[in-house]
């Protein structure tokens, strides 16, 4: 049988945008990939929505996806289980099993978009969960651990400490930041290496990293199936397609499936040495005249500018807004200055926002909670998530009566 994989569609990305479809164009294609090579099962590893709270628009858009999936009729049965928790659930098209991303991640006064989902028949949604099914006389074991903050990823991982079962064919869905895959050590970012995930796994899928990359490592079998959407622009997504992967279960092989039509990425690199703003102006408007003259429709076209600039020049003196804008019904471009005059923390917060991209402003004020929570005494006195989703969504008096229970009658966290 063939399992059809995929991640991080980030439905609602580029709206207001000249890019506002295009996340649903692409997953629309992840979709229907899987049902053109008659795939058994699709597993999604986090990141749907682009949104923790998706707007009505994207809602339509999510569930104008999953109905593609009626055009494959099924009846596999899925048995959920959680602890002393068990479900059963029923499909009648294509079966999906999920795991939500950290885009998806709200506390647990709250659900998210994932638990929706599932009650609405699209999918079954796993956090410390497993789902089996049999199909054509194979039996399947998911499990799968939603993302978290990443400073509790590993912790959450030894925790619940899944375990592949014999006589089954085991997968494990993850959506986390692994050191491996980063240039830079910090808690914060990421906490997991590919040392601590479990052995015995047929396939361990991570989602969350946009670019693909599939790696045999003592004993695991990794994968990351990247994103369906180019959301962050960076180098390694230049080179390497989007798609979905399927996994054969006969032979164990993994296959990777190129979406048909996608948007051609160019990533750049333009040396300067002692420049002038005027030269700079000129090496950037031909490197893009240059590309233009290779891409069919518009392309995404990213230049990162190296080097120097000429004694007395300033970065601030370049216009580069004006020139992303001069090709803007052409190529969308986006021009990354790291001349020499930058500092280490500015260089800093560039290497890790190529790494992982823009985040919501909710994402960044949490980081921003545990970060200061972190240097106080009150780190471990009250579950962080749930208080700032709460005062996110104005419920001050739920945070107020939490906050007055006396520590040793908190709820614990989930």
């Amino acid at each position: 049988m063939k399992i059809a994989i995929a991640s991080d569609f980030h439905i609602g990305f580029g709206n207001g945008t000249l890019r506002e479809r295009e996340a649903f164009e692409q997953a629309k294609e992840a979709f229907e990939l899987a049902l053109v090579e008659k795939a058994d099962l699709l597993l999604l590893a986090g990141d749907l929505f682009n949104d923790d709270v998706p707007s009505q628009e994207d809602w339509h858009q999510m569930f104008r996806l999953f109905s593609l999936l009626r055009k494959q009729k099924s009846e596999a049965k899925v048995k959920y289980s959680k602890g002393s928790e068990f479900k059963e659930f029923y499909f009648t098209h294509l079966p999906v099993i999920a795991i939500a991303g950290t885009h998806e991640f709200r506390g647990k006064d709250f659900k998210n978009a994932l638990e929706v989902l599932q009650e609405a028949g699209c999918l079954v949604y796993l956090h410390a969960a497993k789902a089996e099914l049999e199909i054509g006389g194979e039996k399947i074991v998911v499990q799968g651990l939603s993302g978290v903050p990443e400073k509790k990823a590993l912790d959450a991982l030894r925790m619940w400490n899944p375990l592949p079962e014999k006589n089954a064919l085991n997968f494990l869905l993850l959506h986390q930041s692994i050191k491996d895959f980063l240039d830079f050590g910090d808690d914060m970012v990421a906490t997991v290496s590919l040392s601590d995930l479990p052995k015995g796994f047929d396939l361990i899928v991570n989602g969350h990293l946009h670019a693909s990359e599939s790696k045999y490592f003592e004993e695991r079998n990794f994968l990351m199936p990247g994103s369906t959407v180019i959301t962050q622009m960076k180098k390694l997504e230049s080179a390497r397609p989007k798609g979905i992967f399927l996994f054969e279960t006969g032979s164990k092989k993994i296959a990777f499936m190129p979406l048909p039509r996608q948007r051609k990425f160019f990533f750049e690199k333009i040396d300067f040495k002692g420049a002038s703003p005027g030269q700079v102006k000129e090496a950037v408007e031909k490197k893009i005249l240059a590309l233009l003259e290779s891409a069919k429709e518009i392309p995404l076209i990213k230049l990162k500018l190296k080097g120097s600039l000429a004694k007395g020049v300033s970065s601030s003196s370049l216009d580069l807004k004006f020139l992303e804008g001069k090709f803007g019904e052409k190529a969308i471009v986006a021009i990354d200055a790291d001349f020499e005059e930058e500092s280490f923390r500015q260089k800093l917060q560039q290497l890790r926002d190529s790494h992982l991209g823009k985040k919501s402003i909710a994402a960044m004020g949490f980081e921003l909670l545990l970060k200061n929570l972190a240097e106080t005494d009150f780190k471990d006195y009250f579950d962080a998530k749930r208080i700032f989703d709460l005062l996110a969504e104005g419920n001050v008096d739920k945070v107020v009566e939490l906050l007055s229970e006396p520590k040793e009658k908190q709820p614990e966290k989930a």
